[in-house]
């Protein structure tokens, strides 16, 4: 049986999260290769990774998604909006794409277009925020090509590999988005599917 998908990209599908791939998950925040990548730095074991996916499952100011290869529904990561606040209508987007096979094939920018997306036209969000290690430029050049923009820097704020190094805080606007930034987004998914946003 082939996994839901709730947003049908050019070459991803966005679906539901399962806490069923708890292992998987489990595996790629463990992996040495992953680790720099996130702000995880202690083992994490099974249960505390399903405890993670379900607080996004039904979450009432969160929302999650499993990242999957369009062609084959490999679950290959996962996107999030985190801390979305009714008032000021902003979230907090994470994700990771944990299996490194897929890394550099622009899996990672889709999704992020994607859940861009369906932030600012189905959340109705008036701004969509994250933060990225400095040293993680392929993560930033994605995100600017997508249409984030540098908002600050907190110094040394991550230690990794016997140095401490910046992190870049990004974020879109609404209005940002209604000028021009929809269109850029949708021009990078405009080979994809009828998107189900």
């Amino acid at each position: 049986m082939q996994p839901p998908s709730f947003i049908v990209g050019r070459t991803i599908l966005l679906g539901p999260l399962d806490a069923a791939d708890a292992p998987l998950y489990t595996t790629w925040v463990n992996d040495p290769r992953v680790r720099p990548f996130l702000n995880r730095p202690f083992p994490i074991t099974v249960e505390e990774e399903r405890s993670r996916i379900e607080s996004l499952i039904g979450s009432p100011d969160a929302v999650g998604f499993a990242v999957r290869v369009r062609r084959d529904q490999a679950l290959i990561g996962r996107t999030s909006i985190r801390a979305i606040h009714p008032v000021n209508r902003s979230g907090v987007f994470t994700i990771f794409i944990g299996e490194p096979a897929y890394w550099s094939k622009g899996y990672g920018t889709e999704a992020t277009a994607l859940t861009l997306l369906y932030a600012m036209d189905v959340l109705n969000l008036n701004r969509l925020e994250l933060e990225v290690f400095a040293y993680n430029e392929r993560a930033v050049r994605s995100y600017e090509k997508i249409g984030f923009r540098r908002e600050g820097v907190r110094r040394e704020a991550k230690y990794h590999d016997g140095a401490y190094h910046d992190a870049i805080q990004m974020a879109v606007l609404a209005k940002e988005w209604r000028d021009g930034l929809r269109d850029r987004a949708r021009a990078h998914l405009a080979a994809a599917a009828p998107a189900a946003c």
